[in-house]
């Protein structure tokens, strides 16, 4: 387990997964603070408490509230708020003695990290404080056409930043040896956790029954899904994105031709539909029309024109599919959509369902108008021009397939979900095993925490 730094991110998190509901409210929070530590309140080797030989400073206290409350900023979070500030006091105080208990475990087993290993963590954060400061350059636009002026420059910088932020090469150093400790704790505390075939499957049954419950019979929520997904891929945002293991049932494959279509019919066909649109709304809702009414015989008139426009074409088109050419070989040859310009293009093609809201109507109802896979419909105009839509395939609905590749990655997961679970579950055996005595500030600050915790368990 090499990833020790983001473990201890987790038990931060989970510490305050039942207090962060007293602060969030209704209203969406605001972040306050600024990121700069928050300053010491007394002498940083004054003892917070005291673990049989061991004692927790203030210094480790207020590391752990440091950490906190960025963490909890970041996040939108008024750290600013009393409320808020005890219960992260609390939790850091918690967390500090959890680190304490680590450090006595590790002693205890034997786990001292050797010269090799504590050399391996140093050359390993190096290497990182690099890529930080590499980071750092490229943030301000040096390149390697930068002069050398500009670059040592901006290192200064970066440096001068980092170091306002509590980081230098020296505490990336100490924080890789400590964590490097933790990580021996760590596995050996996991190393009897296992992951069975049968939970793997169960895991995977659950995803499945999830999101047919979720979508079967409800293409809309299923399409805003995927939705969301594409935003999130192309915003680099991977970690929102959801994987989806249930299609619904109803989904076809199409290709399509798109033809363009002259600006100014396109535009006097749009324009009509969405002034009759508008006026039928008004009407309606009661109101009064005063300009002309657009009629639908007038819509009617204007899509046939852009049929009658594109005419040419599509005879062409008929021409060489009835000598032999297939749909998909004039594709690229007459299309005018760009996702749709190569062969693994066309061969992914478009899914599509009656109650698809990801597509424009007319195209998504033209795609039903034929009822055999191979067939070509009709062509159909829509805001973007005309299309020719061919009914390639059915899509399997259902469940996604368990492939290896998937049965691993959930393997993966449920490992170091299981992991992670023991290892709080040991922290918390030795938390009971110990005796804490705290001083006054320290129970002082357990004191007003369960007080409002009182509070709110009253109101």
């Amino acid at each position: 387990m090499k990833t020790m730094k983001r473990l201890l991110a987790c038990l931060l998190v989970l510490a305050m997964c039942c207090a962060l509901s007293a602060c969030k409210k209704d209203e969406t929070p605001t972040a306050t603070a600024t990121d700069a530590p928050a300053a010491p309140t007394g002498n940083p080797d004054d003892v917070m408490i005291t673990v049989g030989n061991d004692t927790v400073t203030r210094a480790a206290y207020e590391e752990c509230m440091n950490t906190l409350v960025n963490f909890y900023a970041n996040y939108g979070y008024d750290t600013s708020d009393a409320q808020m500030m005890t219960m992260l006091q609390e939790v850091a105080l918690r967390t500090a003695l959890e680190y304490a208990v680590m450090d006595q475990k590790i002693a205890e087993l034997g786990l001292a990290l050797t010269e090799d290993e504590k050399n391996a963590a140093i050359a390993d954060a190096k290497t990182q404080w690099e890529s930080t400061i590499a980071d750092g350059l490229a943030y301000y636009g040096i390149t390697e056409e930068s002069t050398e002026e500009e670059r040592n420059n901006t290192t200064l910088q970066v440096l001068a930043e980092l170091e306002g932020m509590g980081y230098t090469a020296e505490s990336y150093e100490a924080e890789a040896v400590k964590n490097a400790a933790y990580d021996k704790l760590y596995d050996v505390v996991t190393k009897d956790v296992t992951v069975s075939d049968e939970d793997v499957k169960a895991y995977y049954d659950n995803l499945v029954e999830t999101d047919k419950e979720k979508f079967e019979g409800n293409v809309p929520a299923y399409e805003q899904a995927q939705y969301m997904n594409t935003l999130y891929a192309m915003y680099g945002m991977a970690d929102y994105i959801t994987e989806l293991y249930y299609k619904p049932a109803g989904y076809r494959l199409v290709t399509h031709i798109l033809l363009e279509v002259d600006e100014e019919l396109l535009n006097a066909y749009t324009d009509l539909q969405a002034t009759y649109e508008e006026q039928q709304n008004t009407i309606e809702e009661g109101g009064e029309v005063t300009e002309t009414l657009v009629t639908a015989e007038e819509i009617e008139n204007a899509r046939l024109a852009i049929l009658n426009s594109v005419q040419p074409k599509v005879d062409e088109i008929n021409q060489k599919l009835s000598e032999g050419k297939t749909f998909a070989e004039l594709i690229p040859e007459y299309t005018s959509d760009p996702g749709m310009q190569d062969e693994a293009a066309i061969a992914k093609g478009y899914e599509v369902h009656m109650d698809s809201t990801n597509w424009v109507v007319p195209f998504r109802d033209q795609a039903f108008t034929v009822n055999e896979i191979g067939a070509v419909t009709a062509p159909v105009v829509t805001d973007y021009g005309v299309h020719i839509i061919q009914y390639v395939a059915d899509v399997p609905s259902g469940p996604v397939e368990l492939t290896d590749e998937l049965r691993a990655s959930f393997q993966a997961t449920l490992l170091d979900n299981s992991q992670k679970a023991a290892f709080y579950a040991a922290i918390d055996e030795w938390l009971a095993a110990v005796t804490p005595v705290y001083s006054a500030e320290a129970q002082a600050i357990l004191d007003a925490a369960a007080a409002q915790a009182q509070e709110e368990t009253a109101e």
